[in-house]
């Protein structure tokens, strides 16, 4: 893996009742606004930030993990950013997430009611500066997968971009506190700043 990449984890047999629910949200809402449905079984995103590790929002907050030493192993996909510089950025906010987690600087909680409506949630993407650093803000205090794999990419882009008049566009089409594991990775899919770069399987990335 390269710093930025997001490691977008597939349902399995035995997976959480967290994930299950998000499954069937995401049916739901794929169902309700007629979306693209190849990436349902798509569950969980993280943000890698090297070969092996990754910063991700699961049910204990913020947490660094290892892929190559989990068990049971992951299966998941690769999506890189092709812009390194706007990857490497994701990655350095993913850290300072992190880090300001552990050192109790923020909360960094995992939440499932924020996860939970984000499937029900449609919302287009906000171009107001202040709204955009406003939702960065929020995952101080709690976030959901897809919101914080999101948000590392926009703080990113604004840090990459902090000197330019007017700021960056918003990345993605949707704001990240209402876009779900499944629309995260078609939006990747489809977008040429993204492309898929491989996949996890048995504790060992198969780059493409």
């Amino acid at each position: 893996m390269q710093p930025g990449d997001i490691i977008f984890s597939v349902k399995q047999d035995d997976d959480s009742a967290t994930r299950a629910f998000i499954k069937a949200g995401q049916l739901v809402k794929a169902t309700v606004f007629s979306q693209d449905t190849c990436y349902l079984n798509v569950v969980h995103p993280a943000i890698a930030v090297s070969d092996t590790l990754v910063i991700e929002s699961v049910g204990s907050g913020l947490t660094l993990t290892d892929l190559s030493l989990e068990k049971p192993p992951r299966s998941a996909m690769v999506f890189s950013c092709v812009d390194e510089a706007l990857g490497e950025a994701a990655a350095l906010a993913a850290k300072q997430f992190y880090f300001d987690k552990i050192g109790g600087d923020i909360r960094g909680r995992y939440s499932v009611w924020t996860a939970m409506i984000s499937a029900f949630r449609r919302w287009s993407s906000d171009t107001n500066l202040v709204t955009r650093i406003n939702e960065s803000v929020d995952i101080g205090s709690s976030s959901f997968c897809s919101q914080f794999a999101a948000n590392c990419y926009e703080v990113g882009n604004l840090y990459n971009a902090a000197n330019l008049v007017p700021p960056p566009s918003a990345i993605f089409n949707q704001q990240p506190s209402a876009i779900t594991p499944a629309e995260l990775a078609t939006f990747c899919d489809a977008s040429s700043l993204f492309y898929f770069a491989g996949f996890w399987q048995d504790n060992v990335e198969v780059r493409l």
